[in-house]
């Protein structure tokens, strides 16, 4: 019995180190070149479909005052961001730090935006996590509750948008109204999933039967058979901390009022862009365009380019478009502006912050590796 005991926390051991190890240098490089190289094909595609001079008239009339307010938006929405992280790993007691939880949610967007259908933060998360010294367990329940509170805050701006589904949705035609259908069905669907992946054994018992039923295929059988019971006692230990942090129901509460709040900026942005552009828009009409962003994002969250590239940009200036005085050269305009706040900006900020962390992680283990030889 203590034999069994002791393989399978060794097989634990090598789950969590086979699925955390460091993140590969060559291979983020090759996705921001990927991302590189799919912004260019999109944005000559766009221009070519477009009148390119008068797109470019329009930019150099834009007020940089209110592009500076926009800017401000993404900032204040990237500083508030992680606080909902740093809010559910308090309240998970973890080894880490409140500046690494800050550092490593901060992180999230640039891994999102150089991997398909923007799925590379959380995992990145996880592996950030424990190299800080947090078990792989410990660090999915974290992260699980954390994108639960992202889904049901952004779920709550997606379905409020579609109290004005017949102005935003105006410009679509028959042949692209199924996107709006698929987008809202996804992102209700992905709430759902992963709180039932969080929550209900019965799915980990259904994916366990699953490889279980492929280890019977001979070639990748040995393989997988080896690694099922470690799976089913990861999938245990992360539900077991999911619970934990959501039995603290109102700071999970505060989590997701954290995560709206930080989204009312990022939905803000466009107002200022809309502003730059000389267009008589008032204030009392930030809640319908923040709506309207909302909605742009929602409809195209199935794209599976890096940060939902060629879809959003399509779904923005057609949405965008519906606005009184905006031209198609003006909501491509408003679009470009829009996507180089949101993603690329963001992006390059969200990088600086994981630098930072890793920076913090080599010189805590320096001074640790420096403390072990003075006591030897």
């Amino acid at each position: 019995m203590e034999e069994e005991k002791q393989a399978q926390e060794l097989n634990n051991n090598d789950f969590e180190k086979e699925n955390t190890k460091p993140v590969n240098r060559k291979k983020t490089i090759g996705l921001v070149f990927l991302v590189l190289l799919i912004s260019i094909i999109v944005f000559v595609v766009i221009f070519n479909l477009n009148d390119f001079n008068s797109t470019i008239d329009e930019m150099k009339k834009l007020n940089a005052s209110y592009l500076g307010w926009a800017g401000l938006c993404i900032v204040l929405y990237l500083a508030l961001w992680p606080l909902s992280l740093c809010l559910i790993a308090k309240v998970n007691k973890t080894k880490a730090k409140f500046i690494d939880s800050y550092l490593i949610g901060g992180s999230e967007h640039f891994f999102n935006a150089i991997t398909p259908f923007a799925s590379g933060g959380q995992p990145i998360q996880g592996v950030l996590y424990y190299q800080d010294g947090v078990n792989a367990a410990e660090s999915t329940g974290i992260i699980m509750a954390n994108f639960i509170a992202f889904l049901i805050s952004t779920n709550v701006f997606a379905v409020a948008s579609l109290f004005y589904y017949g102005r935003f949705s105006v410009n679509f035609t028959d042949a692209t109204r199924w996107m709006i259908i698929l987008g809202f069905v996804m992102n209700l669907f992905t709430l759902f999933f992963i709180i039932l992946m969080s929550t209900c054994k019965a799915i980990t018992n259904f994916f366990t039967k699953c490889l279980k039923g492929l280890s019977k295929i001979k070639y990748i059988g040995k393989y997988i058979e080896k690694g099922i019971p470690t799976f089913e006692k990861y999938c245990d230990n992360a539900q077991a901390a999911f619970k934990q942090i959501i039995s603290h129901k109102w700071s999970f509460v505060g989590a997701v009022l954290l995560r709206g709040i930080s989204l009312v900026f990022y939905y803000a942005t466009p107002f200022y862009i809309l502003k730059a552009m000389d267009l008589n828009i008032a204030f009392v009409e930030l809640p319908f365009i923040m709506l309207a962003s909302s909605f742009a994002i929602t409809t195209m969250v199935w794209v599976p380019t890096p940060g939902g590239m060629g879809g959003i940009e399509f779904a923005f200036t057609t949405i965008f478009a519906t606005f009184a005085g905006v031209t198609q050269s003006k909501a491509l305009t408003g679009m470009v502006c829009w996507r180089f706040l949101t993603y690329y900006l963001l992006m390059i900020l969200s990088f600086i912050m994981y630098v930072i962390f890793m920076i913090i992680l080599k010189k805590r283990k320096k001074r640790n590796d420096q403390r072990l030889i003075n006591r030897g």
